[in-house]
C-alpha cells in the first residue's frame, strides 16, 4: 500500500491519512512515499511498517548503527543532523506555543550509564515494546569507556548467564559495573583494569559501591543504585538556567522535591538562606547526605520519604524546584505547592506530556513564564523541559 507523509507525531513517526484514518509508519520521514504494510488495527488509527521507500526525503540518511532498525534505543539515525532539534523545538512549540530559549549537548558518546539485559549469555538491550533481546556489541549513545566494557563482556560470554548489567562512568572515567545473576566469569572482570569498581549481586568484589562525579566545582557521591543525569552536558545546561535565574534575587527558603542525590539543592544552597530536599530512595538520600557533608554545605536539609507525604509540612516558601519521575506529580503534590503559594516554582520534566498536564493543574496558582528545552536524550524522541513559573498576584 502506497502512502505520502505528511508529518511527525510526538514520538518522531511518520504520519499518513488513510481513508480518513490516521496511520502512523515508523522511522518514515514528512514528503515521503513510501509503501507500507499495517502491521496493527485500531478503531481510530492504525500502524505501518515501511516495506520499501518509493520517494525518498532528503533529510534521509543512512543509520551510523548497524542495530538501529531492530535496537529500540534510538529514534533518529536516519535523520541528518539538525533536523533532530528542529523536531523537538517544534514538538515544545506543539504543547505550550513557547519557547525561550533550546540547549543542544552532544550526539553520540554522551550516556554515563547504560542497563544491558542478559539472556542466555547473549548481551543487550530490547527491542521496542518487546522481550526479545538484540545483541548489542557496540552503542553509539554511551561513552567509549562503556563500550570497551561491553567488548569486555562479550569476550567472556557465559551461555548460562540470565540477569542484568549496569555499567556508570564518571567524568575521570572512573567505571562503576553492577551484575545481577550467576556469573562465572566475574573473576577475569574484577581482574580487568577497565572496571575500577565492581558490584556483584549486591556485594562488592573491587573498589566501592559508588564513585565521584565533579560538578561546577562540587563533589558528588554517586551510588550504584542511585539516579544521577546520564548526561552530563544536559545537566550543566540546566546548572545555567538555575544561574541566570537566580542572580537578581534575594531568596530566603527553598525547598528541593524529588532531589536524588541534591545536586541541584547544593547548587542553589549558594543563593538561599536555607534548603530542604526531599527524596524516596534511600540510597539517593545517603548519597546527598554525604554530598552535603563533604562540600561544607550548612544550610541544606534533606528528608527521605515521599513528597507527598512531607509537602504539607511546608510553609511561607519563596522557591519551589521540582524534578519528578516521568509520569509527573501526584494530585497531593499539586495540591499542596498550590497552597504553599511559592513566589517561584521550577519544573524539571522529563516527560513533557505530563509536564503539559500538571502545567494546567497549577495554573489556578501559577502562571507559565518561560519554557526552556534541553536535548538531554540526543538520537531519541525525548526530549527535557524546564518551565520556570511564578505566582499569580492575588
Amino acid at each position: 500500500m502506497e502512502v505520502y507523509i505528511n508529518d511527525f507525531d510526538d514520538l518522531g513517526n511518520g504520519i499518513s491519512r488513510i481513508e480518513n484514518k490516521v496511520c502512523f509508519v515508523k522511522s518514515a520521514l514528512p514528503k515521503e512515499l513510501v509503501d507500507i504494510k499495517i502491521i496493527k488495527e485500531n478503531k481510530n488509527y492504525s500502524t505501518g511498517e515501511i516495506v520499501n521507500i518509493i520517494k525518498k526525503s532528503e533529510l534521509r540518511i543512512e543509520p551510523i548503527c548497524k542495530y538501529y532498525n531492530e535496537c529500540g534505543g534510538c529514534n533518529f539515525l536516519h535523520l541528518v543532523n539538525g533536523e533532530e532539534i528542529n523536531f523537538k523545538k517544534r514538538k515544545i512549540m506543539n504543547y505550550f506555543n513557547k519557547l525561550d530559549n533550546f540547549y543542544t549537548t552532544k550526539n553520540y558518546n554522551y550516556r554515563n550509564k547504560i542497563v544491558l539485559h542478559v539472556k542466555n549469555g547473549i548481551i543487550g538491550f530490547y527491542k521496542e515494546k518487546t522481550n526479545d533481546l538484540i545483541e548489542i556489541k557496540y552503542c553509539y549513545l554511551v561513552k567509549e569507556k562503556i563500550n570497551k566494557i561491553i567488548s569486555l563482556l562479550n569476550q567472556y560470554k557465559d551461555s548460562s548467564f540470565c540477569g542484568s548489567i549496569t555499567l556508570r562512568v564518571n567524568s575521570s572515567d572512573e567505571s562503576l559495573v553492577s551484575i545481577e545473576g550467576n556469573y562465572k566469569y566475574i573473576d577475569n572482570l574484577s581482574n580487568s583494569n577497565l572496571i575500577d569498581n565492581l558490584i556483584y549481586n549486591d556485594k562488592v568484589l573491587k573498589g566501592n559501591d559508588y564513585f565521584y562525579e565533579i560538578i561546577d566545582n562540587y563533589k558528588f557521591k554517586v551510588n550504584y543504585k542511585s539516579f544521577f543525569q546520564v548526561n552530563i552536558l544536559g545537566l550543566l545546561a540546566i546548572i545555567k538556567i538555575l544561574k541566570e535565574f537566580f542572580k537578581d534575587k534575594n531568596f530566603n527558603t527553598a525547598l528541593e522535591l524529588y532531589s536524588g542525590t541534591s545536586v541541584l539543592g547544593i547548587l542553589i544552597s549558594s543563593f538561599v538562606s536555607k534548603v530542604t530536599s526531599i527524596e524516596v530512595n534511600e540510597n539517593a538520600t545517603r548519597d546527598a547526605l554525604h554530598n552535603v557533608k563533604i562540600n561544607n554545605i550548612k544550610n541544606l536539609k534533606v528528608i527521605n520519604g515521599l513528597v507527598e507525604d512531607n509537602i504539607n509540612k511546608f510553609h511561607d516558601i519563596d522557591f519551589i524546584l521540582v524534578d519528578p519521575a516521568r509520569r509527573g506529580l501526584d494530585k497531593k503534590t499539586i495540591k499542596y505547592l498550590k497552597e504553599i503559594k511559592s513566589k517561584y516554582l521550577i519544573y524539571i520534566a522529563c516527560g513533557i506530556d505530563s509536564l503539559k498536564r500538571d502545567l494546567v493543574e497549577l495554573n489556578e496558582s501559577y502562571q507559565v513564564d518561560n519554557i526552556y528545552g534541553i536535548d538531554m536524550f540526543p538520537c531519541t524522541n525525548n526530549v527535557e523541559c524546564i518551565a520556570l513559573l511564578s505566582h499569580k498576584k492575588t
